[in-house]
């Protein structure tokens, strides 16, 4: 691997995108993501194979993506929502 790739790879950083309440929105967004070529990885605390529902916060969803993909992701968002 050539050395400049090397070091690219080592600034490379996770941060978080968005919250959102429901796994659907966050399956949605991450499509649309995707659709540009920005890969996302989707946090949450619990399983919702087996717990279908939100309270309170529960089924919140973490939407994380690169630190060189953050601000173009927040643009793509936005434009979206309008």
């Amino acid at each position: 691997m050539p050395e400049n790739t090397e070091n690219k790879d080592k600034d490379l950083k996770i941060v978080e995108l968005v919250r959102v309440p429901r796994e659907d929105e966050a399956l949605t967004i991450k499509s649309l993501l995707g659709s540009y070529g920005i890969e996302c990885i989707l946090q949450s605390d619990i399983t919702h194979s087996v717990y279908p529902f939100t309270i309170d916060g529960l089924g919140e969803v973490i939407i994380l993506v690169s630190n060189r993909d953050l601000e173009k992701s927040k643009k793509i968002i936005s434009e979206t929502q309008d």
